[in-house]
């Protein structure tokens, strides 16, 4: 279930804890960015407008107070979610009644759009946008994947040789574009000297076989912890796995 559906059937239960308030400021970039990808594709594939989906009673609040509060009380983009959040709770009963009232009548029009939406479309439209979504949903779990690993500490894979290189040289391309200079940068690697060329072998090849150790480690310790679907099909076969 997607943020907004989520607060669409459950806003009555909104309150200042963080999960909420973390899924409400994500939620509205996400929204951005997916928003901007899904219109994209319309574009391109020249289809028609999908519907706007009505906003919740407790988000239309956030939208039209959230700057206000920034502004005049001096927060950030989640203390003003948190601040409005409990105020929320106080907001006029009777309007609120109103808002929830003109919501639902909003919302059953909305899923009439979407069902005229859907009925225009084309298989190769309809197989298209399905494309559009699966990619979306993929690249998020692609960034909580990577988030919760570097929470957990997992080991960063280090610099090859030619990376090493690139590194120090990239600080003196002075202001010629980069991409422009990272051609002189691959030709200067490989008109480098051999002795020179070797220190840089010879520093990766030390990282690396730090990162492997370390990698081990970080693997065992998830093993312990149960957390199998973290680490390498390699690793599970490890006969050396401390008990």
């Amino acid at each position: 279930m997607g943020f907004k559906q989520f607060l669409t059937n459950n806003w009555r239960l909104v309150n200042s804890n963080n999960l909420f308030i973390n899924r409400c400021a994500n939620s509205v970039l996400e929204s951005h960015n997916i928003g901007f990808a899904q219109k994209s594709v319309i574009n391109k594939l020249q289809l028609p407008l999908k519907p706007k989906k009505p906003s919740p009673p407790f988000f239309q609040y956030l939208n039209e107070r959230r700057q206000e509060v920034i502004e005049k009380h001096n927060l950030n983009f989640k203390d003003a979610v948190r601040f409005l959040s409990e105020s929320w709770k106080d907001f006029d009963g009777e309007t609120k009644k109103k808002m929830t009232e003109i919501y639902n009548k909003e919302l059953e029009q909305y899923k009439d759009n979407v069902k005229v939406f859907n009925q225009s479309l084309t298989v190769d439209q309809k197989n298209e946008l399905f494309r559009v979504k699966y990619e979306q949903l993929e690249q998020r779990t692609k960034r909580k994947l990577k988030k919760e690993l570097k929470e957990l500490g997992k080991p960063r894979k280090p610099l090859t040789a030619y990376l090493k290189f690139v590194t120090e040289e990239i600080k003196n391309h002075g202001n010629e574009p980069v991409q422009t200079y990272m051609v002189t940068v691959a030709n200067k690697w490989k008109e480098l000297d051999a002795n020179r060329k070797s220190k840089y072998i010879e520093s990766a090849a030390k990282d690396n076989e730090n990162y492997k150790n370390a990698l081990h480690k970080w693997e065992n310790d998830m093993i312990k912890a149960g957390r199998l679907d973290l680490v390498r099909p390699r690793a599970l076969s490890n006969d050396d796995t401390d008990n």
